[in-house]
Protein backbone atom coordinates (compact mmCIF):
# COMPACT_ATOMS: atom_id res chain seq x y z
CA UNK A 1 0.00 0.00 0.00
CA UNK A 2 1.25 3.26 -0.89
CA UNK A 3 -0.11 6.73 -0.20
CA UNK A 4 1.34 10.13 -0.78
CA UNK A 5 0.46 13.45 1.10
CA UNK A 6 0.80 16.02 -1.16
CA UNK A 7 1.00 18.94 1.17
CA UNK A 8 3.91 17.56 2.80
CA UNK A 9 5.78 15.21 0.06
CA UNK A 10 5.18 11.68 2.24
CA UNK A 11 3.99 8.10 1.39
CA UNK A 12 3.02 5.71 3.29
CA UNK A 13 4.58 2.25 2.70
CA UNK A 14 5.07 -0.93 4.36
CA UNK A 15 8.24 -1.92 6.74
CA UNK A 16 11.93 -2.53 4.48
CA UNK A 17 14.87 -3.91 6.08
CA UNK A 18 16.77 -1.16 5.27
CA UNK A 19 14.45 0.77 7.82
CA UNK A 20 15.45 -1.00 10.99
CA UNK A 21 18.45 0.58 11.95
CA UNK A 22 17.09 4.27 12.01
CA UNK A 23 13.67 3.01 13.84
CA UNK A 24 15.54 1.39 16.36
CA UNK A 25 17.15 4.45 17.81
CA UNK A 26 13.36 5.75 18.21
CA UNK A 27 10.61 5.61 21.00
CA UNK A 28 7.19 4.75 20.42
CA UNK A 29 4.18 6.58 22.54
CA UNK A 30 4.69 4.91 25.77
CA UNK A 31 8.23 5.59 25.76
CA UNK A 32 9.62 2.04 24.92
CA UNK A 33 12.51 1.87 22.08
CA UNK A 34 11.20 -0.12 19.07
CA UNK A 35 11.91 -3.27 18.38
CA UNK A 36 11.15 -4.35 14.76
CA UNK A 37 12.36 -7.96 14.60
CA UNK A 38 10.24 -9.16 17.50
CA UNK A 39 7.13 -7.57 17.19
CA UNK A 40 3.99 -8.72 15.60
CA UNK A 41 1.64 -6.87 13.19
CA UNK A 42 1.76 -5.09 9.88
CA UNK A 43 3.99 -2.11 9.93
CA UNK A 44 3.11 1.59 8.15
CA UNK A 45 6.19 3.63 7.17
CA UNK A 46 5.37 7.62 6.57
CA UNK A 47 8.28 8.18 4.52
CA UNK A 48 9.61 11.44 2.35
CA UNK A 49 8.52 10.21 -1.39
CA UNK A 50 11.76 11.66 -2.78
CA UNK A 51 14.25 9.66 -0.65
CA UNK A 52 11.84 7.26 0.96
CA UNK A 53 13.82 8.44 4.60
CA UNK A 54 11.09 7.31 7.18
CA UNK A 55 9.62 9.88 9.42
CA UNK A 56 7.33 8.04 11.19
CA UNK A 57 5.87 4.37 11.89
CA UNK A 58 3.41 2.88 13.61
CA UNK A 59 2.25 -1.43 14.28
CA UNK A 60 -1.25 -2.54 13.94
CA UNK A 61 -1.91 -5.79 15.24
CA UNK A 62 -5.28 -7.69 14.27
CA UNK A 63 -5.63 -9.32 17.75
CA UNK A 64 -3.42 -9.02 20.68
CA UNK A 65 -3.38 -11.14 23.67
CA UNK A 66 -3.56 -14.12 21.91
CA UNK A 67 -0.33 -15.77 23.33
CA UNK A 68 0.78 -12.94 25.84
CA UNK A 69 -2.05 -11.97 28.42
CA UNK A 70 -2.54 -7.85 27.99
CA UNK A 71 -2.88 -6.56 31.61
CA UNK A 72 -4.29 -3.40 32.56
CA UNK A 73 -6.14 -1.90 35.25
CA UNK A 74 -9.95 -1.03 34.68
CA UNK A 75 -11.14 2.15 35.97
CA UNK A 76 -14.24 2.44 37.74
CA UNK A 77 -16.46 3.54 40.51
CA UNK A 78 -18.37 2.68 43.57
CA UNK A 79 -21.22 4.48 45.93
CA UNK A 80 -20.98 4.40 49.43
CA UNK A 81 -24.49 5.84 50.72
CA UNK A 82 -26.63 6.22 53.87
CA UNK A 83 -29.63 8.18 53.64
CA UNK A 84 -30.57 8.00 57.31
CA UNK A 85 -26.91 9.98 57.90
CA UNK A 86 -27.01 11.77 55.04
CA UNK A 87 -23.94 10.54 53.74
CA UNK A 88 -22.82 9.99 49.50
CA UNK A 89 -19.37 9.27 48.32
CA UNK A 90 -18.53 8.04 45.36
CA UNK A 91 -15.08 6.30 44.95
CA UNK A 92 -12.73 5.64 42.07
CA UNK A 93 -11.81 2.15 41.86
CA UNK A 94 -8.93 -0.13 39.84
CA UNK A 95 -9.37 -3.53 38.86
CA UNK A 96 -6.64 -5.97 37.42
CA UNK A 97 -7.93 -7.91 34.03
CA UNK A 98 -7.46 -8.75 30.52
CA UNK A 99 -10.32 -6.85 28.96
CA UNK A 100 -8.15 -6.05 26.07
CA UNK A 101 -7.86 -9.58 25.16
CA UNK A 102 -8.41 -10.11 21.53
CA UNK A 103 -9.24 -6.57 20.68
CA UNK A 104 -7.01 -4.75 17.55
CA UNK A 105 -4.10 -2.43 18.60
CA UNK A 106 -2.00 0.53 17.29
CA UNK A 107 1.12 -0.19 18.49
CA UNK A 108 4.87 1.49 18.43
CA UNK A 109 3.49 4.94 16.95
CA UNK A 110 6.62 6.74 17.00
CA UNK A 111 8.40 9.71 15.14
CA UNK A 112 11.97 10.86 13.58
CA UNK A 113 13.58 13.25 16.64
CA UNK A 114 14.33 15.77 14.18
CA UNK A 115 10.44 16.05 13.29
CA UNK A 116 8.95 19.74 14.39
CA UNK A 117 6.08 18.63 17.17
CA UNK A 118 3.59 20.09 14.66
CA UNK A 119 4.77 17.80 12.20
CA UNK A 120 5.40 14.60 14.03
CA UNK A 121 1.27 15.17 14.63
CA UNK A 122 0.59 15.81 11.01
CA UNK A 123 2.64 12.67 10.19
CA UNK A 124 1.19 10.36 12.76
CA UNK A 125 -2.00 11.66 11.52
CA UNK A 126 -1.87 10.30 8.40
CA UNK A 127 -0.38 7.18 8.83
CA UNK A 128 -3.11 6.42 11.45
CA UNK A 129 -5.71 7.36 8.74
CA UNK A 130 -3.81 4.62 6.53
CA UNK A 131 -3.84 2.35 9.34
CA UNK A 132 -8.03 2.68 9.74
CA UNK A 133 -8.14 2.49 6.07
CA UNK A 134 -6.47 -0.65 5.88
CA UNK A 135 -8.75 -2.17 8.36
CA UNK A 136 -11.75 -0.92 6.45
CA UNK A 137 -10.26 -2.99 3.56
CA UNK A 138 -9.55 -5.83 5.51
CA UNK A 139 -12.23 -6.16 8.39
CA UNK A 140 -12.14 -9.80 8.90
CA UNK A 141 -8.58 -9.72 10.13
CA UNK A 142 -9.63 -7.15 13.17
CA UNK A 143 -11.57 -7.03 16.23
CA UNK A 144 -14.48 -4.75 16.98
CA UNK A 145 -11.97 -2.25 18.85
CA UNK A 146 -8.78 -1.08 17.54
CA UNK A 147 -6.94 0.23 21.35
CA UNK A 148 -3.71 2.15 22.26
CA UNK A 149 -1.43 2.75 25.35
CA UNK A 150 0.15 6.05 25.59
CA UNK A 151 2.54 7.04 28.42
CA UNK A 152 1.76 8.60 31.82
CA UNK A 153 4.26 11.27 33.20
CA UNK A 154 7.21 10.52 35.05
CA UNK A 155 8.89 12.90 37.76
CA UNK A 156 12.14 14.70 37.49
CA UNK A 157 14.18 11.46 38.68
CA UNK A 158 12.35 9.32 35.64
CA UNK A 159 10.23 7.50 38.01
CA UNK A 160 6.51 7.37 37.42
CA UNK A 161 4.66 8.65 40.55
CA UNK A 162 1.33 5.77 39.54
CA UNK A 163 4.44 3.32 39.75
CA UNK A 164 5.72 4.37 43.05
CA UNK A 165 2.19 4.50 44.68
CA UNK A 166 1.20 1.27 43.95
CA UNK A 167 3.13 -1.61 41.74
CA UNK A 168 6.79 -0.71 43.81
CA UNK A 169 4.64 -1.82 46.49
CA UNK A 170 4.28 -5.28 44.77
CA UNK A 171 8.10 -5.33 43.14
CA UNK A 172 10.26 -3.31 44.50
CA UNK A 173 13.23 -3.41 41.60
CA UNK A 174 13.18 -1.30 38.94
CA UNK A 175 10.73 -1.55 36.26
CA UNK A 176 12.87 -0.42 33.66
CA UNK A 177 15.44 -3.00 34.03
CA UNK A 178 12.74 -5.64 33.97
CA UNK A 179 11.32 -4.38 30.59
CA UNK A 180 14.98 -4.04 29.02
CA UNK A 181 15.18 -8.42 30.00
CA UNK A 182 11.99 -9.53 29.47
CA UNK A 183 10.46 -7.12 26.92
CA UNK A 184 6.87 -7.27 26.09
CA UNK A 185 6.02 -10.08 28.40
CA UNK A 186 7.83 -8.04 31.49
CA UNK A 187 4.09 -6.50 32.47
CA UNK A 188 2.47 -10.16 32.23
CA UNK A 189 5.11 -11.04 35.28
CA UNK A 190 4.55 -8.10 36.92
CA UNK A 191 0.68 -8.92 37.20
CA UNK A 192 1.21 -12.11 38.48
CA UNK A 193 2.68 -10.16 41.97
CA UNK A 194 -0.68 -7.61 41.46
CA UNK A 195 -3.68 -8.17 44.07
CA UNK A 196 -6.57 -9.47 41.94
CA UNK A 197 -9.04 -7.78 44.54
CA UNK A 198 -10.43 -4.05 43.88
CA UNK A 199 -8.19 -1.51 44.71
CA UNK A 200 -9.63 2.54 46.02
CA UNK A 201 -7.77 4.90 43.92
CA UNK A 202 -7.92 6.80 47.43
CA UNK A 203 -5.62 4.52 49.37
CA UNK A 204 -2.60 5.35 46.80
CA UNK A 205 -0.35 8.57 47.57
CA UNK A 206 -1.27 11.81 46.21
CA UNK A 207 1.07 12.26 43.34
CA UNK A 208 0.07 8.43 42.27
CA UNK A 209 -3.84 9.63 42.14
CA UNK A 210 -2.89 12.64 40.63
CA UNK A 211 -0.99 10.90 37.55
CA UNK A 212 -3.39 8.33 36.62
CA UNK A 213 -4.75 8.84 33.57
CA UNK A 214 -2.53 11.69 32.54
CA UNK A 215 -0.59 12.15 29.73
CA UNK A 216 3.72 11.61 29.85
CA UNK A 217 5.94 13.88 27.12
CA UNK A 218 6.19 10.11 24.78
CA UNK A 219 2.39 10.90 24.47
CA UNK A 220 1.80 14.34 23.58
CA UNK A 221 1.74 14.27 19.67
CA UNK A 222 -0.18 10.55 19.48
CA UNK A 223 -2.39 11.80 21.60
CA UNK A 224 -2.93 14.99 19.47
CA UNK A 225 -3.44 12.78 16.58
CA UNK A 226 -5.61 10.16 17.98
CA UNK A 227 -7.91 12.74 19.40
CA UNK A 228 -7.70 13.90 15.42
CA UNK A 229 -8.71 10.84 14.11
CA UNK A 230 -11.74 9.59 16.47
CA UNK A 231 -10.37 8.10 19.74
CA UNK A 232 -10.67 8.63 22.94
CA UNK A 233 -10.52 7.72 26.70
CA UNK A 234 -11.36 3.69 27.46
CA UNK A 235 -11.61 3.80 31.42
CA UNK A 236 -8.55 1.83 31.64
CA UNK A 237 -4.78 2.39 32.55
CA UNK A 238 -1.11 0.80 31.83
CA UNK A 239 -0.40 -0.96 35.16
CA UNK A 240 3.03 0.41 35.19
CA UNK A 241 3.03 4.06 34.69
CA UNK A 242 -0.99 4.53 34.75
CA UNK A 243 -0.93 5.91 31.20
CA UNK A 244 -4.02 5.87 29.51
CA UNK A 245 -5.33 3.43 27.12
CA UNK A 246 -7.37 5.19 24.16
CA UNK A 247 -9.53 3.44 21.53
CA UNK A 248 -12.17 3.79 18.64
CA UNK A 249 -14.65 0.61 17.81
CA UNK A 250 -14.04 -0.76 14.32
CA UNK A 251 -17.95 -0.53 13.46
CA UNK A 252 -17.36 3.32 13.48
CA UNK A 253 -14.69 3.06 11.28
CA UNK A 254 -16.13 1.05 9.05
CA UNK A 255 -18.85 3.18 8.59
CA UNK A 256 -16.52 6.10 7.09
Amino acid sequence: MSQVGAAQGWQVRGWQVDDAQLLGAWRNQTGVALSLTEAEGQWLILADAASSVPLACLRLVGHLGLALPRFSYHVGRVVHAAAELGLFRTQTTLLLGNDHSGESELADLACSPDLPPQMQVAALTQLIEAALQRIRAQPAGFSERLMVELAGPLDEAGRAPFWQGLGAHFYAADPQAAQAKFGDAWRSHLAALLPRQTLYLSFLSADAQAAMGQLGAPAQAAAEALKACGFGYAQHVRIDDGGPVWERRLGEINRL
